[in-house]
């Protein structure tokens, strides 16, 4: 261990102390000769790609440990930066790149939330759905490194990858919480997959400008990844003034349970939904656990439970409870069940709100929105239809 720490500093310089001992190649990167003593190519910049129509190239592979090596393209947004394989930063160089128009369009603004420090505040009215902010990252890493390699040879090799963004990239990411730039990234940074699901496709992007909203036990925010780029978008609308908020954990959790895991941040959460009197939490913890009860039923066709109006019931659970992140899969059950039990009407309406929801959550080519389409536009040709007919209250008479 001690000689691989060794040469992942020393990669990081591209000198090589008796280099004539160690043959011709460079012992943490293959592709590289040892020449005079030095990894030829390391330090050195060269273009991975150029994209077609404008000069955004991107520039490396510089200062490889191994496999894993820094691309830099300070000309997209406010930069950024990659510490993952060649093979990751093709994939990545291909992605299409989306933006914000500009800083003027956006319609938030920040500033010091009271008992949360610095947050997103919106400017005017949000409307439910409106795309908010679209970002590239500033930073990306591939997990395994990250994960696995020796900490002070990642730790340089984050410095110098930091180094290699513009002045306002630079102050973002490091304006973000974290000790080191490894602490950021544990702590701001998102998992995404550049190449499908495998685990040689998985990466941790940092999106400072995202790190600025702060956590609600009931968000206001969508945001999802699409290929590399961060896209949030209105859960439902938000007035001048509100503050913009995500959630950092899963939400189907009791207060207390939502605050624990919530500690690892640093902070007891006090969002209005954490902060509602015992009574108020008695009930909605009630909710929470109904709506459990409910979607054990409808997995498992629970005929003693189960009825037509089931699937309306969980919506409206879900909709007491603020749950508006959730929605698209909860409007799609409830459609699916009315046309399980022949309700040609109902199952429209909840296909068409599934519609609206899931497109928020996942973007207009959602396949579950896809499938929506086909059952809102006619019920009865849906493979659904019908099929637990028996089992409802005698509604229903379509074909």
């Amino acid at each position: 261990m001690r000689v691989i720490e060794l040469y992942g500093y020393l990669a990081l310089f591209g000198t090589v102390a008796g280099a004539s001992s160690l043959g011709a190649i460079c012992p943490w990167s293959p592709l590289s000769k040892i020449e005079d003593g030095t990894c030829a190519g390391l330090g050195q910049k060269r273009i991975l790609r150029n994209l077609s129509g404008v000069n955004l190239d991107w520039e490396g592979p510089e200062h490889c440990v191994n496999e894993t090596c820094i691309f830099s393209n300070e000309h997209i947004g406010d930069g950024i930066v990659l510490v993952t394989s060649e093979v990751n930063a093709k994939i990545a160089s291909n992605f299409p790149v989306m933006v914000n128009n500009g800083a003027t369009t956006l319609p938030f603004h920040v500033a010091e939330v009271p008992g949360k420090g610095v947050g997103i505040v919106a400017d005017r009215k949000i409307r439910k759905g409106e795309t908010i902010l679209i970002r590239s990252p500033t930073m990306m890493v591939q997990t395994a490194p990250h994960v696995g390699m020796e900490s002070g040879t990642r730790d340089v090799l984050y410095d110098i990858a930091v180094r290699k963004l513009p002045t306002r990239g630079r102050e973002l990411l490091m304006g973000q919480m974290g000790e080191d730039v490894y602490d950021k990234i544990e702590t701001n940074c998102f998992q995404m997959y550049i190449d499908g699901a495998s685990d040689s496709g998985s990466h941790l992007g940092c999106y400072p400008e995202i790190s600025r909203f702060n956590h609600d036990c009931r968000p206001n925010i969508h945001y999802r990844i699409s290929n590399m780029t961060h896209i949030t978008v209105a859960a439902r609308n938000i007035e001048p003034g509100q503050e913009l908020s995500i959630s950092y954990i899963e939400l189907m959790l009791s207060r207390e349970e939502r605050r624990s895991r919530l500690r690892k941040w640093g902070f007891e959460c006090a969002c209005s939904h954490c902060s509602m009197s015992n009574e108020e939490v008695a009930t909605s913890d009630a909710r929470l656990q109904r709506i459990e009860e409910l979607e054990t039923a409808l997995e498992n066709f629970n005929q003693t439970i189960v009825t037509a109006d089931t699937g309306a019931q969980l919506a409206d659970l879900y909709e007491k409870e603020r749950l508006d992140v959730y929605l698209g899969r909860v409007y799609t059950r409830a459609a699916l069940n009315f046309a399980l039990f022949g309700e040609e009407e109902k199952a429209q309406k909840y296909a068409l709100a599934a519609i609206e929801a899931l497109e928020r959550e996942f973007g207009p080519n959602a396949a579950d929105a896809k499938a929506m389409r086909i059952l809102a536009e006619n019920p009865k040709a849906h493979w659904t239809w019908g099929k637990r007919r028996r089992g409802s209250s005698g509604k229903g008479k379509g074909k």
